[in-house]
This record gives C-alpha cells, structure tokens and sequence, in this order.
C-alpha cells in the first residue's frame, strides 16, 4: 500500500509589524512631500478667485460710474451725498433696504445688484474660514465681504467739509479714487488708511508694500487690491 500523500502546510503570509511600520513611514513621507504643493496649490486658486472677482467689481464700477457719474459710496466709511443737504448714505439705505450699513461692505456692493444689476451675485472673501453673519450685529465688522474704501469716505464734501483728509488729498492727486481690497493669502490687512493712500496712489512705499505679490511667496504678506486705476500691486 501506498504511504497517503499529505499536503504540506501552506505558509501564512502577511506583513510584519516592522513591514507595517516601513510601508506607514513611505506613506508619511509621501504626504509631507504632497502635502505643501497641495496647500500651495489651494492657495493659488483662492488668489485666482479673489482677483476675478475683484476684477468683476472693478467693471461693474465702470458701468455705475458711466450711469451715475461717480463710483459706488463707501456707505459704511460715513460717505455723504454729494448734494446738499449731503444726508449720510449709511442712513439712507438702512431705512430704505432694512440692512445693517455700519458693520458690513454690503449696502455698497448692493449698489451693483439693484435697482439695475451691474453684477448677479456678491463675492465673498475666500481667504476666511467661513461666512459669519453674526459679527455683523456683535460690534466686530464683518470681514465675510471685500474692503471698500473711497477718495470721499469720511464726510467728505470737496470745497465743504472734511476736504483735508489723506483719502481725499491723495486719492485726488494721484487719480485714486476707490480702493477694493482683498485680505490675501496671509489673512491680514495690510493696507493702512492713514497712510494707504499716499503711498498706493504714489506707489513709493516707506516699509513694505501692501499689496500681494506672489513672487515673495505664495503664502507672503500683502493685500489684493483693485482700484478704478485697475490692479494694484
């Protein structure tokens, strides 16, 4: 009789602990040399989204001014009407629109969506973690919309009242007559409106720049900033 031929036993396979740990530190490696080209890569097109936006805002102003012969007012920097008795627009469009003008860009850009819709939808700020209507009554400004400033912000009433101030002095020597302003990609404000307008409309800067300029760095200081003079920075 012939011996019963027995299988062999077949071998376990499967990875080792120390295995494990190589393939989990190949990975590690991968991520962390992924990893800031992805990040980078989410801020480029954030930069890319700001400034189509800004650019939309900045031909939407175009046509306002063509149909009213002066830009959008800076309603929450105290802009007057420019006719007597120069009624604060702040006050105006709060009891018109029913919105809070003082804490919030938004009674300005609203200006391009009605009565006639220069733009169908508002940007918001892609460089802040997320939309925060609550700051907007909580005594913060909200930041969720672009920073708007312009030539006439603070009273201003040429030949009349407040005429002296840096906005206007500058903005009127050096043709800067509106700014539109982005936080960028180090989510700070760096332009200063005591000086801001004198050193963008000269473009001589004492320091630093305020505006972005990708090649200091995709993640460097600096603001995105469009003016009716076009792209600043």
């Amino acid at each position: 009789m012939f011996d019963q031929i027995r299988p062999k036993p077949r071998a376990k396979w499967g990875f080792t602990l120390i295995e494990l740990l190589i393939v989990i530190a190949i990975i590690l490696i991968l991520i962390a040399i992924a990893l800031p080209n992805f990040l980078a890569a989410q801020l480029r097109a954030k930069v890319t989204n700001a400034r189509g936006c800004l650019q939309t805002y900045r031909t939407a102003q175009e046509a306002y001014f063509t149909d009213f012969n002066q830009y959008v007012p800076d309603v929450d920097g105290g802009e007057v009407t420019q006719f007597p008795p120069h009624f604060e627009w702040r006050s105006r469009l709060q009891v018109s629109r029913g919105v809070n003008c003082g804490r919030s860009e938004i009674c300005s850009f609203m200006l391009l969506t009605s009565p006639i819709a220069y733009v169908r939808d508002l940007c918001k700020e892609p460089f802040i973690a997320e939309f925060d209507d609550g700051m907007a009554t909580g005594g913060r400004k909200d930041v969720s919309y672009f920073e708007y400033g312009t030539y006439l912000s603070g009273g201003v009433v040429p030949g009349y009242r407040n005429d002296t101030r840096d906005n206007y002095v500058y903005g009127k020597q050096y043709g800067l007559q509106y700014v539109i302003i982005s936080l960028g990609p180090d989510t700070e404000y760096n332009f200063n409106y005591g000086q801001g307008w004198q050193y963008l409309g000269s473009r001589n800067y004492f320091g630093l720049s305020p505006a972005y300029n990708p090649t200091n760095g995709t993640r460097s200081r600096g603001d995105l900033i469009v003016s009716n003079r076009g792209h600043e920075g």
